[in-house]
């Protein structure tokens, strides 16, 4: 089961995390979707796929070791959203001023050796397969 709480640890349950590496597969602009691809150690098939709806930002390189993701604090979300500028200083005085965004987003990092990745999303998901029309 996914863990959707801010402030969580290895949001996927994933056992062992850190021998994973993940990879772009694709991502649907209209629908707001980026699938990963996650490997298990230096296998070429993936184990199976990480999906992320509702994507409002990405910062990651096309590949990176570790799948151990977690969800950020609230106020580090907002933070980001502030800074990218998908949200406005109104949510200083009016933090409700931008509920349909921050009610629902959540950050999701990974910290790798090399950089730390984030991802805004309103949700995610394991898959065993992608749709075929993305293979």
């Amino acid at each position: 089961m996914v863990k959707t709480e801010q402030g969580s640890r290895n949001a996927f349950n994933i056992s062992d995390p850190k021998r994973y590496r993940c990879q772009v597969h694709h991502y649907h602009r209209k629908l707001s979707r980026l699938y990963l691809s996650v490997y298990k150690g230096v296998r070429t098939e993936p184990a199976f796929y990480l999906l992320f709806s509702d994507v409002a930002y990405i910062d990651a390189p096309m590949s990176w070791p570790s799948a151990e993701f977690d969800i950020a604090a609230r106020s580090d979300c907002i933070e980001l959203l502030l800074n990218v500028g998908l949200v406005g200083e109104a949510i200083h005085q009016f933090p409700d001023a931008y509920a349909s965004i921050t009610d629902y987003a959540r950050l999701y990092q990974v910290h790798s050796a090399q950089n730390v990745i984030r991802i805004v999303a309103g949700s995610a998901a394991i898959l065993q397969d992608i749709p075929a029309e993305i293979k």
